[in-house]
């Protein structure tokens, strides 16, 4: 299966942030001055960096791992999800 072989750019390390602060596709566009096409695909090659990620909450998760995020870029309801995240990651990891 053909792999796409993305980079980590600036444009979608601030999508990144953007996500991780809780913005939407059309926010996104909208914030950065890009059409909602290029900000979908921009995010689509951030997944493919990231890794195996189908979510938002994924590619955050991944993002702080990797340091590429700091806990003060996350909203509030972010970082819930990443806490129920990585409890959840917990509890299936010692079964």
């Amino acid at each position: 299966m053909y792999k796409h072989r993305a980079t980590m750019t600036d444009r979608r390390h601030q999508i990144l942030i953007l996500i991780a602060k809780g913005y939407k596709n059309k926010q996104i566009a909208r914030k950065m001055g890009l059409s909602l096409s290029n900000t979908r695909m921009q995010k689509w090659r951030l997944y493919c960096f990231l890794g195996e990620i189908h979510t938002a909450i994924d590619a955050v998760y991944m993002g702080l791992q990797m340091g590429l995020l700091h806990q003060n870029d996350l909203c509030e309801a972010i970082r819930e999800e990443i806490y129920d995240y990585e409890s959840e990651k917990q509890m299936y990891s010692y079964s």
